[in-house]
């Protein structure tokens, strides 16, 4: 599978981290489908610059799991089978629990009001941009008082190898969104009552959700 030539112009620079910003988008955006080559030439053409920022940007998404290289393809979007995938959500799960253990007593009350601003425009929120973003910024306001920043950034950095397939239109992004809605509520309300058991309850809640969610993917 090759990269679609359907994209629009960039106009970024074109350091190396630039480059992985905007492949990593369209990985996780789904524009860039597991299996998906990222040839060198292509991007720098692409890019409007040569192969040397190209391939440590390609560096980059390698180390953070994002693409792998195959013999006699190159650079490839990684693509993972249901076992590996269940094996992530595992270890994510494992992890938030963690992760919101230590974060319960140190939320301070400008945190709370932050998360549940950050709860309410997920609520509101529609296209998959604004989906992602707002579900990412509310757990990642609970996560920051945790103060586990080496553990956070596991988690966020596996999020993306949930989407197996291409979501560009957000419609499982959407169904996630009303299916956690209420899991959402209840953990930030346990957050507000200090209450660790709720607080673990909800995080074990929205990973059976995933779960459910993954299982319909496939």
């Amino acid at each position: 599978m090759r990269m679609s030539n359907e994209s629009p112009p960039l106009a970024i620079k074109g350091t190396p981290e630039q480059i992985a910003d905007r492949v990593r988008t369209e990985i996780e955006e789904g524009r860039l489908a597991p299996g998906t080559s990222l040839n060198q030439a292509e991007l720098a053409a692409r890019f409007g610059m040569s192969r040397i920022p190209v391939r440590e940007a390609l560096r980059h998404l390698a180390a953070e799991g994002y693409i792998t290289y195959r013999p006699n393809k190159g650079a490839v979007v990684s693509a993972m089978s249901a076992e590996e995938i269940e094996e992530v959500i595992e270890i994510r799960e494992c992890l938030e629990t963690r992760i919101m253990d230590h974060a319960v007593d140190r939320l301070t009350p400008e945190a709370l009001d932050e998360a549940s601003a950050a709860l309410d425009a997920l609520n509101r929120a529609r296209t998959p941009a604004q989906l992602n973003g707002a579900h990412q910024r509310f757990h990642a306001i609970l996560f920051r008082a945790a103060r586990r920043p080496r553990m956070a950034a596991i988690v966020e950095s596996w999020r993306f190898r949930l989407d197996v397939d291409p979501d560009v239109e957000g419609e499982r992004r959407r169904a996630f969104a009303r299916a956690t809605r209420e899991v959402h509520r209840r953990l930030l309300d346990a957050c507000h009552k200090r209450d660790r058991k709720s607080v673990a309850k909800s995080v074990r809640d929205e990973y059976e959700i995933i779960r459910a969610t993954m299982s319909k993917q496939g």
